[in-house]
Parts: C-alpha cells; structure tokens; sequence
C-alpha cells in the first residue's frame, strides 16, 4: 500500500468524514470511561455506524466482499451495543462477524501470510489466548471461546493481505479481544484501563480493517498497481 493508494479509497468526503467520526466516538468512549461520565460512554453506539457510511461512500457494496464487510460491521455493532447483556451475545455477535470477515478476505488468502512462517506469531497468540481464557471461561463456554481466538486469528492472517494496514488492523483486534477477555475471565482490570486498551485498540482495528478490505476491492478492479506488487513474506 502506498500513500496513493490510500489516497484514492478516501477520496470521498464521507469516507473521511465516517473514519473521523468513528475516531472521534473511541475518543469520547474512553474519556468517559477515565473520567465515570456515564453519557460519555454511550458513545460506543456511533463507533461503527460510520465505517458503514465510508464503506458505502467508497463503493464497497458493489463488491461481494464489500458487502460481506458491511454485515460483519453490523454484526461487530450489535456487540458493542447488545454485548452488556450477556457474554454469550456479545461472543456470538462477534464470532459471525468475523464469519463475515473471513469470507471477505478469504479470496485474497494467497496474498495474506496463511501457510506463512509470519503467520506463527499469529498463531502462537491465539494459543496462548486460549490456554489462558478457555480453563478460566469454564466448561461451558471453553469450546466457543477457543473456536472465536481460532476465527479470529484466522481473520487476522488473512487480513494481512492488504499490506500494512491489514497487518496492523488483525494485530490490533487480537490484543483488543485478548485483554476484552483476560478483563472478563482471569484478570480484575479497572473499567477505566480495560476501556482504554480494548476500546483504544478495537476501534482503530475496525477502521485500519476496513482501509484495507477497501483496497483490496480497489485492487481487484485493477485500480491499484501497487496493490498487486505488495506481498507480505
């Protein structure tokens, strides 16, 4: 990905616009978080709405993994809003999300670093996730927790297809579900600090994400060069 490239998948207004926004409503979410104001925290309800409205300024919905995107972005918002309810909402809100995401990227799979060596960091992390998450979530949900660390690692690798943007945006969600769940299970984390660091991360994750699912789809047009040359070792 070059300077160029990204220049030309937020040329549009409402694409900048929904990714400063998105920024803008992390921002007030952990403020509120730092300084218990509760209103401040509703925030979380305006981070990924945006990053719908960019998607669809961009063109994303003409292609079937634009539109795959876009239900993982619904999905990942019925988690943050819906997720206080229940664990188990929030984990299967997530997990078909990133359902969505991998089918997206998964065209995409022989640029990414699946079957790499660079991709056993990748998994070494999830593992260790799991060993640590899934005694501690108990017999009853280690199962659906181990399968989430295991789709999302995957989503993560595969991600890395759209060059930095995707390798830093799959690493982000990774640490921001690991500590998310270290807070839940294993780990008495202050509000304030879980909010910052899983939020702080989740957030620019999701926006970096969609960049580089923007161009990939840029790429398959045959509207990026540079795209093409690019390949993660």
């Amino acid at each position: 990905m070059t300077i160029r490239d990204l220049a030309a998948v937020t040329r549009h207004r409402a694409v900048v616009g929904g990714i400063v926004i998105s920024l803008l409503a992390c921002a007030v979410n952990i403020t509120g978080a730092l300084l218990e104001v509760g209103w401040m925290q509703e925030a979380r309800w305006f981070s990924v709405p945006p990053l719908v409205v960019a998607l669809i300024a961009a063109g994303g919905l003409r292609d079937v993994r634009g539109r795959w995107w876009a239900a993982g972005l619904a999905l990942s918002w019925v988690g943050d809003t819906q997720g206080g309810r229940g664990f188990l909402i929030l984990l299967g809100a997530f997990l078909l999300a990133h359902v969505c995401y991998v089918v997206a990227l998964w065209p995409t799979r022989g640029q990414s670093l699946l079957g790499r060596r660079a991709a056993v960091p990748y998994a070494l992390l999830g593992l260790a996730g799991v060993v640590v998450l899934a005694p501690a979530a108990g017999l009853a949900l280690a199962a659906p927790v181990t399968a989430y660390a295991a789709l999302l690692t995957l989503m993560a690798v595969l991600a890395a297809a759209a060059g930095r943007v995707g390798v830093i945006g799959g690493l982000l969600f990774l640490v921001s579900d690991l500590v998310l769940g270290l807070g839940i299970f294993a780990v008495d984390l202050p509000e304030a600090l879980q909010t910052l660091v899983v939020i702080g991360t989740y957030v620019p994750a999701q926006v970096l994400l969609l960049l580089g699912v923007l161009l990939l789809i840029r790429a398959r047009a045959g509207l990026s060069p540079t795209s093409h040359r690019q390949r993660l070792g």
